[in-house]
């Protein structure tokens, strides 16, 4: 089956998390994505456990569809080999930090001067200027440092700032497939996992901006919708969200508190938040009194927004997954007439001696 991206060659020259996601997902629409590993590998091969045949699951779910080529580029040989990669390359994407592409003669300037065609994509934590430029900025750093971590009360769970600067670095590259086509001219796109996040969190970022308000936090709650968040059933949380006048009818009418519809106190979301502690203090006890499954079965009935709380496991079965060896996510995009790729995830080096041979001179 031909894919969109078939064609294209990829030197991948990232580790951790937010590059080699962009570039799985490259790999997935048919992109041959050459991954270049230092010797021991990227570090997330070691970011465990759990293990699966000596490698972190946490790897085996960002590189999927790529080759792998163990190449220290203080190595002459090895720096030569990735050069050469990198003249027949359609796309390069990297995350050194800034200045040590450029001292490995792998730098966006020299490159895309040599190949105005060449479409080069760099990833950092603060950017490649400015005075935090060079500061380390792996994801729970960016958290802490943009605020997200105040507002939301904790750390997000998942590496949030690295996905969301993965996925503006991938439509960055395919904005820049589509000029190229237009005008055979690439170019060069940088993102930074704290731009990214901070254009993730707008909502909050614009409260600030336009409003001179700084959010507080509010756990699971929302800043401006009521109610909107996390409520303690009989026997565990339930995630219910009320965003308009008819879900909030129809969340009174799943509670039996219709009387809370004639309540001016209550009457639009504008009043709700004004006695926002009011309001969720009378609907705490009423969920309290049944289980949570039992109240998002009433709510869905009732087609208001709502969730029991579930572990990962729980949700992780059937379509969700796919089979190559290994069970792991398939690219969420479904495209017509497309089938992403589903091959294995690359063992350390695996790849090496072939690509010498093959990108020999």
């Amino acid at each position: 089956m031909s894919r969109p991206l078939d064609g294209l060659l990829v030197l991948d020259l990232t580790r951790a998390v937010a590059g080699p996601m962009c570039t799985m997902h490259l790999a997935d629409l048919g992109a041959r994505v050459i991954k270049v590993e230092e010797p021991g590998g990227d570090e997330t091969r070691r970011w465990g456990p759990p293990f699966v045949d000596g490698d972190a699951t946490y790897f085996l779910g960002l590189n999927r569809n790529k080759e792998s080529a163990a190449l220290d580029l203080k190595n002459p040989a090895d720096l030569a080999l990735a050069q050469r990669i990198a003249a027949r390359a359609d796309i390069i994407v990297e995350n050194f930090r800034p200045g040590v592409a450029a001292r490995l003669g792998l730098g966006h300037e020299e490159w895309c001067a040599k190949r105005p065609e060449l479409i080069y994509a760099s990833v950092s934590g603060f950017g490649q200027t400015g005075e935090d430029a060079h500061r380390p900025g792996y994801d729970l750093i960016v958290q802490a440092a943009c605020g997200l971590m105040h507002t939301s009360g904790g750390r997000v769970s998942f590496p949030v700032a690295d996905v969301l600067a993965a996925l503006y670095l991938q439509n960055g590259i395919l904005t820049a497939l589509y000029r190229r086509r237009e005008t055979g001219t690439g170019g060069y796109i940088d993102v930074s996992l704290m731009e990214a996040l901070y254009a993730g969190m707008s909502p909050l970022v614009s409260e600030v901006l336009m409003a001179g308000s700084d959010p507080e936090p509010k756990g699971t709650a929302h800043a401006n919708i009521v109610p909107y968040q996390v409520f303690q059933a009989s026997d565990g949380g339930v995630a219910i969200g009320v965003t308009n006048t008819r879900i909030w009818e129809r969340f009174c009418h799943v509670l039996e508190r219709e009387e809370w519809l004639a309540d001016p106190r209550f009457t639009g979301n504008g009043a709700r938040n004004e006695n926002r502690e009011l309001l969720i203090g009378m609907i705490e006890p009423v969920i309290a009194a049944k289980p949570a499954r039992e109240w998002e079965t009433l709510m869905r009935a009732a087609s208001v927004p709502c969730a029991a709380v579930r572990r990962v496991g729980e949700l992780v079965t059937g379509d969700w997954t796919i089979e190559d060896g290994l069970r792991v996510m398939g690219n969420p995009m479904h495209l017509t007439g497309v089938e992403p790729r589903r091959d294995a995830v690359p063992k350390l080096g695996q790849d090496t001696d072939r690509l010498r041979a093959e990108f020999a001179g």
